[in-house]
This record gives structure tokens, C-alpha cells and sequence, in this order.
């Protein structure tokens, strides 16, 4: 978020003025103190709508957070947040040209915020520019003060397996799973990228340890059948898919998984 300098408001000079020198003065240092306190009030005003727009969007609202956002940059255009959740609404909205424009700005303004690059990096990996994705994970977890760096990690290796360099995937969910050993999406990837090597034992391990930390989901529980099926665990294999069929009935993983068992 862009910090405002207050002194660079008003310029305040030593008053050594007499009569209406000193008075005029004192009006035009009033004066600015207005202006400032005035723009800070409008600044407060555009990061409380830019905060109800990513409630709303996290809820769904997409034409309230619309206008919430909205509202957040015309109060302050050079308001990062704003800018930033803005670009998430027109990513959710597939405005992928609109979302890069307001993601760019947001980092030129807050260019320390590892969140914001974390989820540009996102962004940039499901439009399939992976290098440019990877340097924005890479910068977010350079940050000694970013709390979650096993995210951007963890988001570095699905966009390198995407773009099939299965190695260096490998090397960043390690990377991820050594900040964090127990984080439920280094762990179901690795088990993903020894599945798909048909190193199964290694697979199965690796789904062992994130089926004590994970959650149940239709990915997860897909590949946990078709990899304890590798190993022939077929109890194992079919408690999965039972799960899978139980929790998730709908989901393209259950249509995937009656064709294949």
C-alpha cells in the first residue's frame, strides 16, 4: 500500500513573520493541513471499498465487488490494493487483457508485496507466460518477511510441470516442502510427479504423508486410487474411489475414475 508522507504535504516554515506576514503564513499552513488531512480521508475511504470488494469477491459477488472496486480506484488511483483486487475480479471475469493491465500497475506501486506477486505469478501461469510466472513466484519468496513462501514455491512447480519441466518442478515443491514439510500441495504434487514417472512406491509415500495433513478432494482422491491400484492395494485403491463417488458424485474426477475401474 503507497504510504503517504505527511510532512511532504506542507512545507512549514520557521515563523518569524510579523503582522500580516505572520497571519499569512499561519493561513496557507492551514491550508495544506486541510489538503492533507483531506487526502488522507479519501485515501482511508478507497482502501475500505477496496476491502469490501474482496469480500464480496470471495464470496461470489461479483457485481458488488465490481462496483466496490470501482469506487476504491476512482477515490485513489494510485491505490495498490485496489488495483490489485481489481485485477483478481477481472481474472475471475476471464478479462484477461484488463486483469494484466491493473496486475502491472499494482506492481509498480507495491513492488515489496509478495502476495501480490505470488497471485500475479498465478495469473501469468494460467495464460501460460510460465518463465515470466516463475520470476514472479521467485521474487515474492526473496522477501524475508513473506510468511508463506511454500505457496510460491509450490506455485513455481505446477507452472514448470505445465510447461513439462518435470525437473525443475521437482526441485521447487522440494523447496516448498523444506520451508513447510507438512503442506498438503507440495506433498500431492510430488505424489502426482512420481505417478506420473510410474515410480509408484515413492508416489504412494508421498500420498501417505498428505493423507495425514490434506483434505479429501476429487483430485486427491482420484490419484490416491489410481496410484494404491499401481501398487496393488486394491482395498486401498477402492476406499478412494468409493469416497470419491460418496463426497464428489458430480465432479469430472468421478466421471474419469467409472471408466477407469
Amino acid at each position: 500500500m503507497k504510504k503517504i508522507n505527511h510532512s511532504s504535504c506542507f512545507l512549514i516554515k520557521p515563523f518569524s513573520f510579523r503582522g500580516l506576514k505572520f497571519v499569512f503564513a499561519l493561513i496557507l499552513a492551514l491550508s495544506g493541513l486541510t489538503a492533507c488531512s483531506g487526502q488522507i480521508e479519501t485515501e482511508k475511504a478507497s482502501n475500505y471499498n477496496a476491502e469490501l470488494g474482496i469480500r464480496y469477491l470471495q464470496k461470489g459477488r461479483l457485481k458488488l465487488a465490481n462496483e466496490k472496486l470501482m469506487k476504491a480506484i476512482e477515490q485513489n488511483p494510485e491505490g495498490a490494493e485496489a488495483n490489485h483486487y481489481f485485477a483478481l475480479l477481472q481474472q475471475k471475469l476471464g478479462n484477461n487483457a484488463k486483469a494484466a493491465k491493473y496486475f502491472s500497475k499494482a506492481v509498480k506501486l507495491d513492488p515489496k508485496n509478495s502476495e501480490l506477486r505470488n497471485n500475479y505469478g498465478s495469473f501469468l501461469c494460467k495464460t501460460n507466460k510460465h518463465q515470466a510466472a516463475v520470476k514472479q513466484f521467485l521474487i515474492a519468496v526473496k522477501d524475508p518477511l513473506y510468511e508463506t513462501p511454500e505457496f510460491a514455491y509450490t506455485n513455481a512447480g505446477i507452472c514448470l510441470r505445465k510447461a513439462n519441466n518435470h525437473a525443475q518442478a521437482e526441485k521447487y515443491f522440494r523447496l516448498a516442502l523444506k520451508k513447510k514439510a507438512s503442506f498438503p500441495a507440495a506433498l500431492l504434487e510430488m505424489a502426482r510427479l512420481y505417478k506420473d514417472r510410474k515410480i509408484y512406491p515413492k508416489a504412494q509415500a508421498f500420498m501417505f504423508r498428505y493423507e495425514k495433513v490434506g483434505r479429501s478432494s476429487p483430485k486427491a482422491l482420484q490419484l490416491c486410487a489410481e496410484i494404491n491400484k499401481k501398487m496393488k492395494d486394491n482395498s486401498k485403491a477402492n476406499r478412494c474411489k468409493s469416497t470419491l463417488l460418496r463426497l464428489f458424485p458430480g465432479s469430472k474426477e468421478a466421471e474419469q475414475i467409472n471408466k477407469s475401474f
